[in-house]
């Protein structure tokens, strides 16, 4: 059996190697048929894939040196294999003149400040301090993107005296998130085994104790992420949580068993009836922690935003995979220890944990009304903190406000230059009009360009608009580039728009903003990175002034950025589906184990106090919820409940012969080991996590090992409160578990 499962985790290696990480935007789309409809016939008509900023600053932009540095770096860069169009200043203002650089370029910037376009299109920040160049990018592979941006960062890496040079944009912010996620991959996974190793070797005190169960976890990691890579599956800001998660699950599994098989050693069995004595006493809870604990993963595919759902399906897949190993790897490995070994190990860690597990029960028991008390007005608080709950999804605050994307951000948005973009779409198609109007291009009619540049300066009027640029702009700066004089007539801008199509760096622009049959428009806002909620009221502003001006076309708002803040506002949402899906399963699972509602509804209680307090306490505490944090409570409620389950068996067997009082302070006598041992694991593999510099991450770490603390309270405390006075028909309970078999003492 061994044989088997070494040659089986050796075949899924090459799988687990192929695993790649892939935060691109598209990866965090909400499940909306409506918009994502919306945001690939935009993708259709317009084309253009991702974009960045390279953004400079610095005394020496406005000279010649800085302008000529500038077009070679947008020359260059349109080069680049996967850049479809690199535009900016230069390639905006070359065309029309006679020779670049500007023979003045004090008066050029004068004039490019007050004319506007530029600065609605972000090429120029209102105060003239910083110059951007916008770069779109293909659709491509991961990989093929990463080196892409990388030579984006060579190319700039070198720039003239007095001017600083950088690059921004959601594909640089997923870049630095695949960097985190490596750093997670390489640095605290091997944290983890490090820290749980050595707990294990000072708690046990045997080299085999700590091999065996780090030898399961590692077979179980290694099937699960080979057959992850096998299908192509890959990596990102929410699902890489799941690493360190199988690690501390499976190993907390393995303690359970293995605190189980070294007590029943010690008391002189050889291993292989050691290991059948604590599967017959331990199976069933095993079995049905791991359902529960799937189940708990599983309905996080329920949720609206594709990494989680992803999660959930990988992790119960992990699950399934960790029980059906518990069952067939795990006890050859146990077997394997020598009789003698076994019986000579020494014990402290467990004896202590005996003597204090019985002494909490027993406090716990006989201040029964104080627990209860402290723990009802522990809900209350929780329940009003729920309340004050707030939805991070704000991207750059993902990171530190010291990292450096986070600060060249803000940098940029604090000197007017908007780097995210939400699209304002308009089409005649499908709207109401004759075949006729259709063959007429309605949008390269130059009553139409008037009516797009009058809706541009509109929205740039906004508060929240850093920029908006559309065609009816590039009409507009061309009639002024060509100094015509007097009223603007329908034949100029028809002159205009000619001229515009005779060079082909505008030409490219306009069929960027107008699709090449002139049936749909488009205009770019440029704004800064808000919370769905702050952001929506603008959106909804934004259709209104377009439905003024475009009363017969059909109006909406698109884009990457959109997108992501829709799936964000989600999130609430399907973190309530997800948790009341949890607890309905693990509510049916302890009514079909204990048959008595009553009963079920009391070890409910130590199972949702974690979950409760968590969340109330991220409601006081002003602790955003965000794609990972969202997760916490699914996997709180789950992993809560395999203790319950543990101090279950125990317990339903002793309280028909002992008494609810004396049978729960047997129980934890003899659990509490395995529970204390365990929850030090899983909070040191979650303390793991709050080390990284991804701020979800982070928090998801902290939360949960939080939530483990306060669930390893309820076993010790809370269920021995609440069992001490249960009755309830102990025969059939026990029935349940047992299947009329007693326990032999």
């Amino acid at each position: 059996m061994v044989v088997f499962h070494v040659a089986l985790a050796l075949a899924m290696m090459p799988g687990v190697l192929q695993l790649e990480n892939d935060n691109s935007p598209e990866v965090f789309f909400a499940r909306d048929a409506g918009a994502l409809q919306r945001y690939r016939q935009f993708r259709q008509e317009f084309g253009g894939g991702q974009a960045v900023r390279v953004a400079l600053s610095g005394r020496g932009l406005w000279t010649k040196q800085g302008l000529i540095w500038l077009d070679e770096v947008e020359n260059r860069a349109a080069s680049l294999p996967g850049v479809e169009a690199a535009i900016g200043l230069a390639a905006q203002h070359r065309w029309l003149l006679l020779e670049w650089p500007p023979p003045d370029p004090a008066a050029f910037r004068a004039r490019v400040l007050k004319e506007g376009p530029d600065i609605g299109a972000g090429w120029v920040s209102p105060d003239g301090e910083t110059i951007t160049m916008l770069v779109v990018i293909a659709d491509l592979p991961p990989a093929a993107e990463r080196e892409l941006l990388h030579r984006l960062d060579d190319l700039i890496a070198r720039p003239p005296a007095n001017i600083k040079a950088h690059i921004s944009g959601l594909p640089v912010l997923h870049l630095a998130m695949d960097r985190s996620l490596l750093a997670t991959a390489t640095r605290f996974l091997p944290l983890l085994v490090l820290l749980a190793a050595i707990f294990i070797a000072v708690i046990f005190r045997r080299l085999q104790d700590v091999a065996v169960p780090l030898v399961f976890v590692g077979v179980c990691q290694v099937i699960l992420f080979g057959v992850i890579g096998y299908l192509g599956g890959r990596l990102n800001l929410v699902n890489i949580i799941l690493a360190p998660l199988l690690f501390v699950i499976s190993l907390a599994t393995a303690v359970h068993l293995l605190v189980r098989f070294r007590d029943l050693a010690q008391r002189g069995m050889n291993s292989r009836e050691a290991v059948l004595e604590t599967y017959r006493t331990k199976g069933w809870p095993v079995l049905w922690t791991g359902f529960t604990t799937l189940v708990a993963f599983g309905s996080l595919v329920t949720a609206s935003v594709p990494p989680v759902r992803t999660l959930g399906a990988w992790a119960a897949l992990g699950i399934a995979v960790m029980t059906i190993l518990a069952f067939t790897l795990y006890p050859v490995l146990l077997a394997g220890a020598p009789k003698k070994s076994v019986q000579q190990a020494t014990r402290p860690f467990e004896t202590w944990a005996r003597r204090r597990g019985r002494a909490w029960a027993h406090w716990a028991v006989f201040r029964r009304p104080l627990v209860l008390a402290g723990t009802t007005a522990a809900f209350i608080l929780a329940l009003l903190g729920v309340t004050r709950i707030q939805v991070e999804d704000n991207l750059g605050r993902y990171f530190p406000k010291r990292h450096p994307v986070r600060a060249q951000l803000e940098k940029l948005q604090q000197h007017g230059v908007g780097i995210y973009a939400a699209e304002l779409i308009l089409s005649h198609r499908g709207s109401s009009r004759s075949e006729g109007e259709e063959e007429e291009a309605p949008f390269l009619d130059p009553l139409a360009q008037q009516r797009l540049a009058q809706l541009s300066a509109r929205l740039r009027s906004k508060p929240l608009v850093y920029g908006a640029i559309s065609s009816g702009d590039l009409v507009e700066a061309t009639i002024r580039s060509t100094l015509v004089e007097g009223e603007v007539t329908d034949s100029i801008r028809w002159m205009a728009l000619g001229l515009i199509q005779t060079a082909p760096e505008s030409r490219k622009l306009l069929h960027a903003l107008i699709t090449a049959d002139g049936q749909s428009a488009r205009v770019t806002l440029l704004v800064p990175m808000l919370s769905f909620n702050q952001i929506e009221p603008l959106f909804r502003e934004v259709i209104t002034d377009a439905e003024k001006l475009f009363p017969d076309t059909e109006n909406w708002i698109t884009g990457q950025y959109p997108l992501i803040l829709l799936a964000q506002r989600k999130l609430m949402r399907g973190m309530i589906v997800s948790l009341s899906l949890t607890l309905l399963c693990v509510a049916l699972v302890f009514l079909l184990l204990i048959r008595s509602i009553r009963l079920t509804l009391r070890v409910l209680v130590p199972n949702l106090w974690p979950v409760a307090l968590v969340l109330g306490g991220m409601g006081w505490l002003r602790i955003p919820l965000e794609s990972a944090s969202v997760m916490t409570v699914s996997i709180a409620l789950g992993l809560a409940v395999d203790d319950t389950f543990h101090t279950l068996g125990h317990f339903l067997r002793l309280a028909p012969r002992q008494g609810s009082e004396m049978a729960i302070q047997a129980t934890l006598e003899r659990t509490a080991p395995a529970h204390i041992l365990t929850s030090v694991i899983l909070v040191a593999g979650f303390a793991v996590c709050s080390l990284s510099d991804l701020l979800p991450v982070a928090r998801f770490g902290a939360l949960s090992a939080v939530a483990i603390i306060l669930a390893l309270v309820g076993d010790l405390l809370i269920i021995p409160a609440l069992l001490a006075k249960a009755v309830g028909s102990w025969q059939l309970a026990v029935g349940s578990w047992q299947v009329g078999r007693k326990e032999r003492e």
